[in-house]
């Protein structure tokens, strides 16, 4: 087995552990979010190594940015559904204070150019690392991935029924 190969296997077993208890019917746990997401990061990175058949060299220097890229935006799209969910329930209230409001919308704005930007940074990275072929790869992988989530997602929901929002 060749050490790519190797790598992948480590990595598919950790995230199968690290899954699994949510996947089989676990209770939700806020807490353990952050690892689910962790989680998902790396099955993402395991497949795009595998669809794009990245080369050590490539996966070395793409890997890095990829976990940080993904780490700030689990950070930013943390805050902004906090923001979201303060959004809700301001203009859910008796009455609603305009400020608060606006400083809300502006901030869930933010967060949101930030998100933007830093996809903008990981494609001007994948574009100077991969090759045509790879970059092709790279459009259809992302839309297929994103879509598997989903509709896993949406299969977990109806096994367990919908998942409440935290207050």
């Amino acid at each position: 087995m060749n050490r790519n190969r190797l790598i992948l296997a480590v990595l598919g077993l950790a995230l199968a552990a690290g899954i699994a208890p949510s996947v089989l019917g676990a209770p939700q746990d806020p807490a353990r979010r952050p690892r689910l997401r962790e989680s998902l990061s790396d099955l993402y990175l395991v497949r795009l190594t595998r669809a794009l058949e990245l080369t050590e060299d490539q996966a070395a220097k793409l890997y890095p940015v990829l976990t940080r890229a993904e780490k700030d935006k689990a950070e930013l799209q943390g805050q902004m559904g906090n923001d979201l969910r303060d959004l809700r329930e301001e203009l859910a209230g008796p009455s609603v204070r305009e400020g608060r409001v606006a400083g809300l919308v502006d901030r869930i704005r933010e967060a949101r150019r930030v998100l933007r930007q830093k996809e903008d940074e990981v494609e001007a990275v994948l574009e100077a690392h991969l090759t045509p072929v790879q970059r092709a790869r790279y459009v259809i992988f992302t839309v297929d991935f994103m879509r598997s989530v989903g509709e896993n997602l949406q299969r977990v929901r109806g096994q367990r029924g919908v998942l409440k929002r935290n207050p």
